[in-house]
C-alpha cells in the first residue's frame, strides 16, 4: 500500500475554527450567566417589595382592630397642616418613627420581620358615609401604614368609618 504524505505547508484552519467556535461558546455562557444573575436580583427586588406591601397591609390591619377597640383614644379631629403626613414617613433614608403620633408594631411573621408603623388620624364626622353598609352617620378616620426594611418602603393608607349608633 502506498501512503500519501500530507501536504508540506498546512494553514491550520481547523483550529482557527475551532477557537473561533470555542470563542463563540464562551461568550454565550458569560451572556448566559449574566442574564440568570440579573433575573435571580429581579426576583429578589419583586420579593422584597411583595413583603414590604405585605406588612403595610398587615399594619393597616393591627391599626383598624386598634381603632374598632378604642377608638376614644384618637384625639380630636385633625385641622389643616395637622392632616398633612410627615416627610419622614415618605423619605427612604429615615428609619426611625416617621413622627409624633407613630405606633411602632413589633416585627414579626404577620409583618415579614419588617418595621412597620401606623398612625390614626381623625378627620370628623360625616352624616352619609359613602361606600359603607348602612348610611348611617358615621367618624371617619385615617389610618396611614408604613413598612420598611433596607431600601424597601411602602406607605399604605386607608379611611376607615365608624358609624354612630
Amino acid at each position: 500500500m502506498k501512503r500519501h504524505a500530507p501536504p508540506a505547508h498546512q494553514h491550520g484552519a481547523a483550529l482557527i475554527i475551532s477557537l473561533m467556535l470555542l470563542l463563540l461558546l464562551t461568550l454565550s455562557s458569560v451572556a448566559g450567566i449574566k442574564a440568570s444573575s440579573s433575573q435571580e436580583r429581579m426576583a429578589g427586588n419583586a420579593k422584597f417589595r411583595n413583603d414590604s406591601f405585605q406588612a403595610a397591609e398587615a399594619g393597616l390591619r393591627i391599626a383598624e382592630q386598634a381603632l374598632i377597640g378604642a377608638p376614644q383614644n384618637v384625639g380630636p379631629p385633625c385641622r389643616a397642616e395637622q392632616c398633612a403626613i410627615e416627610a419622614g414617613a415618605l423619605d427612604i433614608d429615615h428609619l426611625a418613627s416617621p413622627g409624633s403620633g407613630w405606633i411602632a408594631v413589633a416585627p414579626g411573621r404577620d409583618t415579614n420581620q419588617m418595621n412597620v408603623w401606623y398612625r390614626i388620624t381623625a378627620l370628623g364626622q360625616a352624616l352619609a358615609p359613602a361606600n359603607t353598609r348602612s348610611q348611617a352617620p358615621g367618624q371617619l378616620y385615617r389610618i396611614v401604614a408604613v413598612s420598611f426594611r433596607g431600601t424597601n418602603r411602602t406607605v399604605l393608607e386607608a379611611v376607615h368609618v365608624l358609624t354612630i349608633i
